[in-house]
């Protein structure tokens, strides 16, 4: 085999491999790290609502991006949202590496409760924010107030830092 011919070989299986490793990025299978084609980790839960998964999205990744993401909701019909319905992002605000979300009050009141349903609301928030590596730790407010919890479970009276547990491809 002449070297020309081995060099095509291995071309064409590099290809190969990133051809699959963007179809299963699309599939939102976890491969780290995105940022690096242009992707931005948003997470959602699951159909049975008792754990989060990434959804991959186009773009720089922004705060705001992340947080309009989290309000339209997840493309893939294998997940669910995880705000409440009429969820607004009024203002975010970064300091000292953590970020301060406020949201309308929409977020408390419409929330169907319940602690499973709780956690996987906030860490959504938190643990996708905290994919930035600007960001440590998310502080949520609603309508400018620390609150002391959403729904009576989970205290969010400070920063929240992210939590491993409650994403789908940890728990394998």
């Amino acid at each position: 085999m002449s070297l020309r011919h081995k060099i095509g070989v291995v071309l064409l299986v590099l290809i190969g491999l990133l051809i699959v490793r963007i179809a299963l990025i699309g599939l939102g299978v976890g491969l780290q790290p995105v940022t690096q084609l242009g992707l931005y980790t948003v997470y959602f839960a699951t159909e049975n609502k008792d754990y989060l998964m990434p959804e991959y999205r186009s773009g720089e990744g922004s705060v705001i991006q992340r947080l309009e993401a989290l309000v339209e909701g997840p493309r893939s019909k294998q997940l669910v949202s995880v705000l409440p319905q009429g969820t607004r992002v009024i203002s975010y605000q970064v300091q000292n590496r953590i970020v301060y979300v406020n949201l309308n009050r929409d977020f408390v009141v419409n929330h169907p409760g319940g602690s499973l349903g709780e956690l996987v609301t906030i860490y959504a928030v938190v643990n996708t924010l905290t994919e930035m590596p600007s960001i440590d730790r998310v502080q949520i407010l609603v309508e400018g107030r620390v609150i002391p919890t959403l729904a009576g479970h989970v205290e969010i009276v400070r920063p929240l830092q992210r939590d491993r547990s409650l994403i789908g491809s940890s728990r394998l």
